[in-house]
């Protein structure tokens, strides 16, 4: 009971880490010109550089796999983006959390706001060079509840990752490595129709990889598989547990390990 009544007072201040979150983005890009949409270069121009040496490897035209490319990129900013970056949330915050007396949950939600805010400018970003090229799709409208349960899914991995990375310092050292792994066999600059028949079954039992279609196929005008909706909702309810359990034991220890 106390873990959720950590979630729902975190809930009621909305208003303030909404707020918050929109403060420190546009801090983190002051006295730019393009401010967060600099996060969306280096989106187009990474995807670029992977359609380009895609196409010399498997002979494919780089206009035709660029589209794929770029939306898996964006999709990744939310499946696995985030993860590198859930280390660092009580850490980033030791200031706030000493000073102040916020539920667990609010620097979560904080967050999964910021990811939300640079998924978004990301967003328009791709649009507007789809627009450009000549490749644009009207996003399906999956998009919104695929984004909304991917944002579930970014507060609970950040109870799970945040709070041992606060006690043990190795861990978020080894997050960046492990997600770096997990960037190269989750099909985000390739996809699982170019890999063979054999070993595809091994693409499919990586929950990351259903998470990024979720997201993928309505950006690029597809309706997501059932397959994608299914994964993705059984990996929620692992998560809600695992972070329920962690919320519950850890909580008021969090504060004394920063």
């Amino acid at each position: 009971m106390a873990a959720l009544k950590d979630v729902g007072d975190g809930i009621r201040l909305a208003p303030l880490w909404w707020r918050l979150g929109l403060d420190q983005t546009a801090s983190r890009f002051q006295r730019s010109i393009l401010g967060p949409f600099w996060m969306a270069c280096n989106l187009l121009v990474v995807a670029f550089a992977l359609a380009f040496l895609v196409s010399m490897l498997m002979g494919v035209d780089v206009m035709k796999n660029y589209p794929q490319i770029v939306a898996g990129l964006l999709a990744w900013s939310l499946v696995g983006t985030t993860l590198a970056e859930a280390q660092a949330i009580f850490l980033m915050n030791a200031g706030l959390m000493q000073s102040q007396r916020l539920p667990l949950s609010f620097y979560v939600f904080l967050h999964a706001q910021k990811a939300a805010t640079n998924f978004l400018f990301q967003a328009i970003a791709f649009w507007a060079v789809m627009l450009i090229i000549r490749r644009f799709a009207i996003p399906h409208w999956t998009l919104v509840p695929a984004v909304a349960l991917m944002l579930v899914i970014v507060c609970l991995q950040g109870f799970i990752i945040a709070i041992p990375s606060t006690r043990f310092r190795d861990v978020a050292y080894m997050m960046s490595y492990v997600v770096q792994l997990l960037f190269y066999v989750t099909p985000v600059f390739w996809l699982t129709a170019n890999v063979s028949p054999g070993k595809r079954h091994w693409v499919e039992l990586n929950p990351l990889a259903h998470q990024v279609e979720l997201l993928r196929a309505p950006l690029m005008g597809h309706a997501p598989a059932l397959a994608d909706w299914i994964w993705t909702l059984g990996t929620a309810g692992v998560l809600a547990l695992i972070a329920l359990i962690l919320l519950a034991m850890f909580r008021k220890r969090v504060v004394f390990w920063l």
